[in-house]
């Protein structure tokens, strides 16, 4: 009884060790920062497998909303434009040197309005897939906003603010001579260029010429507040491997657990002891 109780209990924790040794597998990582750029730039949309592995052999997929309408496609070792988005096309690679090293980073070239959102990275090699993410924000600031008066026979003047040049939207904040805010006051209308930028005009309606009026156009989009970071990746550590540090820790708690069932059988002996007189 005594020794079919730890062998079981012994069985039970070895038979663990190669399903939490098998789970390792790799996974696809993306960035955790947005990728922030203008209209026109190229742009690098970070993305890699760790632990490091060759996607030579890979699938490789970049794609936004729909997986079978890639922004992007590598597959049996080499691109394939055909089956890729329309607007995508010329405008996308990958590095072949970097799949080499699991880096499978989304070259973009000349950025467009459109482009904004949410890129997926996946990769599979037959036998395992897993996926990242990377979002886009496309920014551009406008020209400085002029102001100009407007007044029509038999209705009241209006002050125009326009600015030109801008993505996403634009705020309009108006202010009177004193500072307040009177944006409540105003109209706004945007105009899309070929390009996909707005312009904006702005109109206010104005009492009297002498008072002075301020018109403000700024971007919706904070900027972005600098931060260093040091990350130490698992792969600077070549030597260990997601599914050795799996099993070392499970090891590791098998033997924590070991004195608590020795302690469990010593209490078992002594109760089995004192039972054997009453057997008797």
């Amino acid at each position: 009884m005594k020794m079919g109780f730890l062998g079981r209990t012994c069985l039970i924790v070895l038979s663990l060790l190669p399903a939490v040794s098998t789970q390792g597998g790799w996974r696809v990582v993306g960035s955790d920062q947005p990728v922030i750029a203008e209209p026109g730039d190229d742009v690098i949309l970070p993305c890699h497998i760790s632990p490091r592995l060759s996607a030579v052999d890979m699938e490789v997929r970049w794609y936004r909303d729909r997986f079978d309408t890639p922004v992007h496609l590598y597959l049996n070792k080499k691109d394939q434009p055909r089956r890729q988005d329309i607007p995508y096309r010329g405008r996308t690679a990958l590095s072949p040197s970097a799949l080499q090293t699991g880096d499978i980073s989304l070259h973009l070239r000349n950025l467009q309005p459109a482009d904004w959102g949410i890129y997926k990275c996946y990769a599979d090699d037959g036998s395992w897939n897993e996926e990242g993410q990377t979002e886009v924000i496309v920014t551009a600031l406008g020209t400085q906003p002029s102001i100009s008066m407007e007044s029509t026979q038999g209705e009241q003047s209006r002050l125009v603010c326009r600015s030109e040049g801008w993505y996403p939207e634009p705020e309009v904040t108006w202010r009177d001579r004193d500072g307040n805010n009177v944006t409540s006051l105003s109209s706004t209308t945007l105009l899309s260029d070929s390009q996909g930028l707005l312009s904006v005009s702005s109109y206010i309606k104005i009492k009297q010429q002498s008072n002075v009026f301020s018109c403000l156009v700024r971007s919706k989009i904070p900027k972005p507040d600098w931060e260093s970071k040091l990350h130490i990746s698992s792969d600077f550590f070549p030597g260990v491997s997601g599914w050795m540090v799996a099993f070392f820790l499970t090891l590791a708690l098998s033997i924590a657990v070991i004195p608590l069932l020795v302690i469990q059988w010593r209490r078992m002996d002594a109760m089995e002891r004192k039972l054997e007189p009453m057997g008797k």
